[in-house]
């Protein structure tokens, strides 16, 4: 017995030092990293955290914000979990539609703080935290305590990762800080085995699913296998037996895919169901052709221009609003550019050094075949090459911007760096410290002299005559101006990189003569580390005053006591010419025929979109409810009624509207192909006839009802009882049977009872919701249960608790055995 505790305690100062680092001594303190990375995100942010302002991003003024302060007002206001969006398009399901990061832990703090102010300290926090994860994943591959600082501020900082704040993409920005998290995890796991580990592996693939970017982590997924088949296929050679080794892939496989899927599925399950059979999204991906389909993959890929961005951050340009105005310098091949994959030029000058050490070379392999895979799939239709990922990996299809992916590519390669630059320290009391020491010398004057050539021909204009008549032939005149107003820029980027390569060969040079220690080499490469990203990061971090996004103007006033007049719902048509934020409206709580989202529904994009059937017609506002029409010009249609004359635009009133719930008589059954030619047919009365989709299980076959023959206008009138977000009560008087029409998205979660009797929910006319009436007065009540949403979150609850019970208990364990040793040793 005593000499299985001393086993155990061996096993676990072991452990101790693998995840601790090699537990070299050290000039940098244990505490000093984290004070570094303190201090550089209150530099990053210090405009944001001074201030009562917003972080700005372009998505988060089109829909974060709003979709955030919604949810934030439903939980706090309203004391309600908000499992439908009525106010646009036509209503959305929360969830499954996905409005952000709904489920992630950091949500919490919008029930804290003012939303605005919420949204940007996550960004702050994971920005930190992404330099932590990085540290403590380099600390466990055993680098030492100053390289380990130098991967955690290189990513930390990286413009792949901060650039994301101004497009506001802050899913992909909550990815990207844990990936380092994930492989520390993953590695952990995989290297020393344990139910516990594996258990916390799970909960970190879980909080990936739960950022809601499921691309991202989807990619991440990826390079956790790559890592842990490169450690299983390492075991076996080092002699593990066989079943250790499958079993441990086996953990992987049961806590990365079924445990991680369990706790996420509230985040996972539902959405999952919904983009692949009602988001928009479907025509353009699973339903899509191939030629199509392959375009929308490919959309948003690198070209020439953004792949030399990874060496001169400057090269491409970008397309940013600033306080001192617009900068439009992007002239690569995309439609603009918001953000940078710039994962730092210090790191990928310095992975070559990884192959230096043969111990270590397996581990270079790796990560540089993991940046060369991200690079290439990131170039998209660039290269023929992307047909592979395309054909052969599931759920590519699904997606779109491969340059996302370049998050994977930073890491790999500052990773690749920081094993290189610790190779390079264990080498320098060796036997071929010398021989070593000339190669490196060579390659940093080399990659200098290429730079300073390239330099000298950007800075005599002769370097984009080159580029622009070889690699980008037929440049468009708008580029091409783009192009002269980023020449400054690239003249200045070009000179930079330069400057920096002669930096690290010249005190390299010092180094090896013994003119400068071993801390100020590392010192300075450090300091480049910070420098090298953030001579591209500031113009991405901007600040604003969020009642800018959303001003609360007389227009806004007017239509808001509009709407408390009425006792029925409407919605406002907000016509392009207005100068209003997408969901403006929306955002103070009137309902809009259209606004911004992505995954609005696929039938309902297709009533209103002007690429289908023109800009929507009267027809279609009659039947979609709109009420009022908001323009910024003056509108002569006999239709509408100008109700009132704003400082910035005029409310027209469309009192040929029909209400939001209306009976007709008739319920035609049609199919899908002639469902909006028929709504577009000006001789079919939508006021008195509706159509339901063709559905051979209850149109045809045995036991299949026709509809029913309502030949007459039914009388009768419709009265709101109670609306909520979640559910609401119509009283219906008919005189004599009748189809109910509710102007909101179908959608299979919303049940009907009449009279507290279950009723059947049908889609009528193309995309609303109606269900037969009997004649009389009858209460009909509409809710939406969701019994797979219900799975989902049960599933998730049970899970969590199963999994942070398995770490708690473990750990408790491992605590008791570590007092009973101490005790016996002491007695000993």
């Amino acid at each position: 017995m005593k000499r299985k505790r001393k086993d155990r305690k061996a096993r676990v100062q072991t452990e101790g030092s693998w995840s601790a680092g090699n537990g070299e001594s050290s000039w940098l303190p244990g505490w000093a990293p984290y004070v570094v990375f303190g201090l550089l995100t209150i530099y990053v942010f210090r405009e944001f955290i001074i201030s009562k302002d917003m972080l700005f991003g372009t998505d988060v003024a089109a829909l974060g914000y709003y979709a955030r302060h919604w949810y934030a007002e439903m939980v706090r206001g309203a004391h309600t979990f908000p499992l439908w969006n009525p106010y646009i398009f036509g209503g959305l399901p929360f969830v499954d539609a996905m409005h952000g990061d709904i489920f992630y832990p950091t949500t919490v703090l919008k029930f804290m703080m003012p939303v605005h102010r919420a949204m940007g300290w996550k960004i702050v926090l994971h920005v930190f935290l992404a330099g932590v994860f990085t540290y403590h994943w380099l600390r466990h591959l055993k680098v030492s305590r100053p390289i380990a600082t130098f991967g955690g501020v290189a990513y930390m900082l990286a413009p792949v990762l901060v650039s994301l704040v101004y497009p506001g993409h802050d899913g992909k920005l909550f990815v990207t800080a844990l990936t380092p998290l994930a492989l520390w995890v993953t590695d952990w796991a995989i290297t020393r085995g344990g139910a516990w580990r594996f258990a916390t592996l799970a909960a970190v693939v879980a909080l990936l699913i739960l950022t809601a970017h499921m691309q991202l982590a989807y990619f991440v997924t990826w390079a956790i296998v790559v890592l842990a088949v490169f450690r299983l296929v390492q075991a076996h050679r080092s002699g593990e037996p066989k079943a250790t080794v499958l079993g441990r892939f086996g953990a992987l496989a049961l806590a990365g895919i079924v445990g991680a899927v369990a706790i996420g599925a509230v985040q996972i399950w539902t959405p999952l169901r919904y983009l692949t059979k009602y988001s928009q999204r479907v025509e353009k991906t699973t339903d899509a052709e191939e030629e199509r389909g392959y375009a929308y993959s490919t959309s948003w890929s690198l070209h020439p221009e953004e792949a030399f961005s990874l060496v001169v951050p400057e090269f491409v340009g970008a397309n940013i609003q600033t306080r001192e105005g617009t900068v439009n310098t992007y002239w690569g091949r995309n439609a603009f550019k918001l953000n940078l994959e710039y994962a730092g030029f210090i790191p990928l000058l310095l992975l070559p050094l990884a192959f230096l050490s043969r111990r270590r070379r397996g581990e270079a392999w790796l990560f540089a075949g993991m940046a060369g895979v991200s690079l290439i799939y990131a170039l998209g239709a660039t290269t023929p090459l992307f047909w592979l990922f395309y054909l052969l990996v599931p759920g590519v299809k699904l997606f779109r911007a491969p340059s996302s992916i370049m998050f994977i590519f930073a890491i790999a390669v500052i990773t690749a760096a920081a094993l290189g630059l610790e190779s390079l320290r264990e080498r320098e009391e060796g036997e071929d410290w010398a021989d070593t020491s000339r190669v490196v010398s060579r390659y940093l004057w080399s990659a200098f002299g290429v730079l300073l050539v390239l330099a000298l021909l950007g800075w005599a204009g002769a370097f984009t005559e080159i580029w622009t008549s070889t690699i980008y032939r037929g440049i468009e005149a708008a580029k091409a101006a783009a192009l002269q107003s980023n020449l400054a820029n690239i003249q200045r980027g070009l000179w930079l990189s330069t400057l920096f390569a002669g930096a690290l060969a010249t005190v390299w040079q010092l180094r090896i003569r013994g003119s400068v220690p071993q801390a100020a080499w590392l010192g300075l490469i450090i300091i480049l580390g910070i420098v090298d990203p953030l001579r591209a990061t500031g113009q991405f971090v901007q600040v604003l005053n969020p009642s800018l996004i959303y001003p609360r103007d007389d227009t806004t006033e007017y239509l808001l006591r509009q709407q408390s007049r009425r006792a029925e719902p409407f919605r406002v048509f907000l016509l392009g010419s207005a100068r209003y934020g997408t969901n403006h409206f929306a955002f103070f709580g009137l309902e809009q025929l259209t606004g911004h989202h992505g995954n609005e529904m696929g039938r309902y994009q297709d009533l209103v979109s002007p690429e289908r059937i023109g800009a929507p017609g009267l027809r279609v506002l009659r039947l979609l409810n709109v009420r009022y029409l908001v323009s910024g010009a003056q509108l002569q249609t006999p239709a509408l009624r100008e109700a009132y004359r704003g400082r910035q635009s005029i409310v027209y009133e469309f009192e040929e509207s029909y209400p939001r719930a209306f009976l007709v008589s008739h319920l035609d059954i049609v199919t899908d192909s002639e469902a909006l030619l028929r709504l577009m047919d000006l001789g079919y009365d939508t006021g008195r006839r509706a159509f339901e989709d063709y559905d051979p299980a209850r149109h045809s076959g045995p036991g299949s009802m026709p509809p029913p023959e309502l030949t007459s206008s039914p009388s009768g009138r419709v009265t709101w009882v109670e609306r909520g977000i979640n559910r609401y009560t119509l009283e219906v008087e008919a005189s004599e049977p009748a189809v109910l029409v509710v102007s909101e998205n179908f959608y299979p979660a919303w049940r009907a009872t009449i009279d507290s009797m279950p009723a059947t929910v049908v889609r009528a006319d193309y995309t609303l919701r109606a269900l037969e009436v009997p004649a009389g007065t009858h209460t009909v009540r509409f809710e939406y249960r969701s019994s797979m949403f219900r799975a989902a979150v049960w599933t998730s609850l049970l899970s969590t608790l199963l999994v942070a019970s398995l770490i708690a208990v473990s750990l408790f364990k491992r605590r008791r055995e570590g007092v009973v040793e101490q005790v016996e040793s002491g007695a000993e």
